[in-house]
């Protein structure tokens, strides 16, 4: 019987060292991406400043004829004096109101659990089933909301961290793309064009979207006499960064603040948010379409809660956005270019092809 050579049972054991290697980097690079998943999601978040800071700095370098270096600095200014603004017009009103909003709700909510008998906040949020998902993700963004000097900090990382990202924005792209091989490169190019162009209609959308809505909102519930009615329109615009789950969120203390004026006002109240939905829906929405990026809602809802459960109060904040990018990512790299499918990709259908790396 021959014997089989040295040499091929030696290339057949380097062969298996190298596929155990593999499969132990990907373990390895699973396990890192969770362990710095939050640090990933402040990161998605400087991405987001990015985009912004970008897109208020392309029309001033257009109409300006100036560097964009120059437009940069003349963005981040511009939105630096438009919150200072608004914070120095509406700042102490807000606050004043946010600080009774935030008196009220402790005895508002167990007037209300008392009377239904739900037993305590707490309890209640943490659910009848000690392993709830929704219940600890309900509980850690109540607690994660409390930690004022862990969200300023991670205010600063997203700020600072967008805007090193929006100055020299092709370093940072470049440096992305070199991790896929060259044959790929036109490919990714692409998506991260189209991601970029998608979370910026995004962003666009979301930023009127979020002014009008906390804006109607606060008129509403002052009409209604709802107490500290702008701060709880404020609350409401804030939400409304996290599509479908967010006005609902923003929804629960003003209906709480309103029990205590009597049943009459929770009525109001409840009108007053359904028809701000559907002045958002058949009205704000149809305005701004082209400036938006259309989203499955289930898939976004299910996205949000999903991400929300994963990894809490990030995932929840930046669940929607991560959608859109998925969403654009997979349309662009495997149903366009792997499949050669014609798609629409950002409100504009894309040719088909017929070759794994997009090429005819």
């Amino acid at each position: 019987m021959a014997k089989t050579p040295k040499s091929a049972t030696t290339n057949a054991d380097v062969a298996f060292m190298r596929r155990v290697l593999l499969v132990v980097a990907i373990g390895a690079v699973i396990l890192a991406i969770w362990a710095l998943s939050d640090v990933l999601l402040l990161l998605f978040g400087s991405v987001l400043v990015a985009v912004m800071l970008r897109t208020t700095a392309a029309p001033l370098a257009r109409h300006l004829s100036i560097d964009d270096r120059w437009a940069l600095t003349l963005s981040g200014v511009l939105v630096a004096s438009t919150l200072a603004t608004v914070v120095w017009l509406l700042g102490p009103e807000i606050a004043r109101q946010m600080h009774s909003v935030l008196e009220q709700l402790p005895t508002a909510f167990a007037r209300i659990t008392d009377a239904l008998q739900l037993g305590s906040f707490t309890e209640l949020l943490k659910g009848s089933s000690p392993g709830s998902s929704l219940g600890r993700l309900l509980s850690s963004v109540f607690s994660w909301s409390t930690t004022v000097i862990g969200a300023l900090a991670s205010l600063a990382l997203v700020v600072f961290g967008g805007i090193y990202l929006a100055i020299d924005p092709t370093l940072y792209r470049q440096g992305f793309v070199k991790l896929v091989p060259p044959v790929l490169h036109p490919n990714v190019n692409n998506a991260v064009d189209d991601i970029a162009e998608a979370l910026r209609r995004w962003l666009i959308g979301q930023a009127i979207a979020m002014v009008l809505v906390g804006g109607l909102t606060g008129i509403g519930l002052w009409a209604v006499g709802v107490p500290s009615p702008f701060a709880l329109g404020f609350i409401a615009g804030l939400a409304e960064f996290v599509p479908i789950i967010g006005p609902i969120v923003a929804a629960v203390p003003a209906l709480l603040i309103a029990g205590s004026q009597g049943l009459q006002t929770v009525l109001l109240a409840i009108a007053v948010f359904i028809a701000v939905q559907q002045v958002e829906s058949n009205i704000i929405t149809p305005l701004i379409a082209d400036k938006m990026v259309a989203v499955p809602p289930a898939l976004g809802l299910f996205a949000v809660v999903a991400m929300g459960v994963l990894f809490g109060p990030l995932g929840l904040l930046f669940g929607f956005p991560l959608t859109v990018a998925f969403d654009v990512a997979v349309r662009r790299l495997y149903v366009h270019d792997t499949l050669g499918e014609p798609v629409e990709i950002v409100g504009e259908p894309a040719a088909p092809t017929h070759s794994p790396t997009g090429h005819q």
